[in-house]
Parts: structure tokens; C-alpha cells; sequence
């Protein structure tokens, strides 16, 4: 009975810590780091950390695109040409269309700190971490079959 009172206790532990460290989408390492080291003078790092994510985003999609565009489609299902086309359309778009929502979205979390000094800190934030979470979801796209 103590094993599962301890077991049961570890895991609302854990639960309660991974609640806490998802509850604001503009909190960064990275971001406090540069506000440690730099203060007030932090904008030079901001937009470097900024820079470097976006760069690491299109990274991902444009390794994500070369492979859906030189995959060989007749390994799929009832593949063709045609299918082929509409898929690179549709990571496309669906890349575009994450762009602005991921603005849109940050421009709403950050509003807490509009009118503030951190609103810079606040918006690199969301910015860095949902580029971090949209890099995971372009590599889950997975071309082959896996049966």
C-alpha cells in the first residue's frame, strides 16, 4: 500500500510540474537567459534567439518539402502523380497558414504584456516555442508506410 501512496504521489508530482511548466506560452530559457544576461539591453539576443528559431523552422520545412518532393509516390497506396501534387499543395498551405495563425496566436499570449517592457521577452517567448513544437509536428510527417 505504501509502493502505490508513493507511485500515486510521484505521478501528481509529476503532472502538477509538467501543468506548471506549460501554463504560459511565452516563458523561454532562452529568453530569460538573455534577460539575465543582457537587462534592459536585451534585444540584440531577443532577435538573434528570434532568428535562429525561425531559421531552424525553415530548416525543417524545407528538409520536410525536399523529401515529399523526391519521395518515389508509387510506394503509397493507389499513388500517383496527381496525388503526389496535391500533398506538397497541402504542406504548402498548411505551412503559410501556421505562420499567421502562430502570429496571430502569439499577438493574443503576449496580451498581458502589451504596454510593458517585457512585452519583447513575452513575444520572443511564443515565438520561439511554437516554432520549437511546429519543428516536432513537421518531423512526425512520416512518407513511408509503416506496415
Amino acid at each position: 500500500m505504501k509502493k502505490l501512496l508513493v507511485l500515486v504521489s510521484l505521478l501528481l508530482a509529476s503532472n502538477a510540474s509538467l501543468a506548471a511548466a506549460a501554463t504560459d506560452i511565452t516563458s523561454n530559457k532562452d529568453v530569460e537567459a538573455c534577460i539575465q544576461k543582457f537587462g534592459e539591453n536585451n534585444s540584440e539576443c531577443l532577435e538573434d534567439l528570434n532568428d535562429k528559431t525561425d531559421d531552424a523552422l525553415n530548416k525543417a520545412y524545407t528538409d520536410k518539402l525536399k523529401e515529399i518532393e523526391g519521395f518515389d509516390y508509387t510506394q503509397w497506396w493507389m499513388g500517383d502523380e496527381d496525388r503526389k501534387k496535391r500533398m506538397i499543395d497541402a504542406f504548402k498551405k498548411s505551412q503559410s497558414e501556421w505562420l499567421k495563425y502562430r502570429d496571430d496566436y502569439c499577438n493574443v499570449a503576449t496580451t498581458g504584456a502589451q504596454g510593458t517592457h517585457s512585452l519583447g521577452a513575452a513575444f520572443a517567448g511564443c515565438n520561439i516555442n511554437m516554432n520549437s513544437r511546429r519543428i516536432s509536428e513537421i518531423q512526425m510527417i512520416q512518407m513511408k508506410n509503416k506496415e
